[in-house]
């Protein structure tokens, strides 16, 4: 994680016109090979595998073009750590979506349409100020790399209490915790019916 850039990726899937399925997490960490830096991505619950957001077009949703709020909200964290050895160099941290495979019907059901992810906006809670370099409210754009958060991992305090004295000097730098999207369908096009189903991935990057 010195000169070359190291990433962890996470997904996320949604679903519109389908039931809520089971709630889960991904939790991936990376490091390098000396241990010193690491990146931690985890989006959504703890414990599990992969989160699903679902939206029910049904009944007087299928009939009215009313924005319809997903089954339930999602926490993001991006935690980099890196030694420092009173060098304040700067990490750059970047958290990008890749939402460019459009929402579509199993088995080429529902006439083969699909849905772009750009149908899908959040609003972002719990978070930091766009300066922070924190998630801010946004939409998917339907793009492979949109990034939607940036911010240097700057070395801030020792890790443990004895650190000094030991010369453990190894520091936890500024990190992205707990930012809550709530997710939203706009519902403003009507589409054949059918259970769409697509997934987002996560990618975040220290250099």
């Amino acid at each position: 994680m010195h000169a070359r850039a190291a990433a962890a990726t996470a997904a996320l899937a949604l679903a519109a016109a389908v039931a809520s399925m089971p709630a889960h997490a991904v939790i991936t960490t990376v490091t390098d090979t000396g241990g010193l830096y690491s990146l931690t991505l985890r989006v959504g619950t703890a414990g599990a595998t992969v989160d699903t957001v679902a939206f029910n077009v049904t009944g007087a949703a299928a009939q009215s073009p009313v924005p319809l709020t997903g089954s339930q909200t999602i926490d993001i964290w991006v935690q980099p750590i890196r030694p420092t050895l009173a060098n304040t160099t700067a990490r750059p941290v970047t958290l990008r979506v890749d939402s460019s495979t459009a929402l579509s019907c199993p088995l080429g059901t529902c006439g083969g349409a699909t849905i772009p992810f750009s149908k899908i906006s959040w609003v972002a809670t719990f978070n930091d100020n766009l300066a922070s370099g924190d998630i801010q409210t946004g939409r998917f754009t339907g793009g492979g790399s949109q990034l939607i958060a940036s911010y240097n991992a700057n070395a801030t305090f020792c890790s443990g209490l004895l650190c000094p004295l030991l010369g453990a000097w190894t520091y936890q730098s500024r990190q992205l915790t707990g930012t809550r999207l709530q997710f939203t369908y706009d519902n403003d096009v009507v589409y054949p019916a059918g259970n769409y189903k697509g997934t987002v991935r996560f990618t975040a990057s220290m250099e």
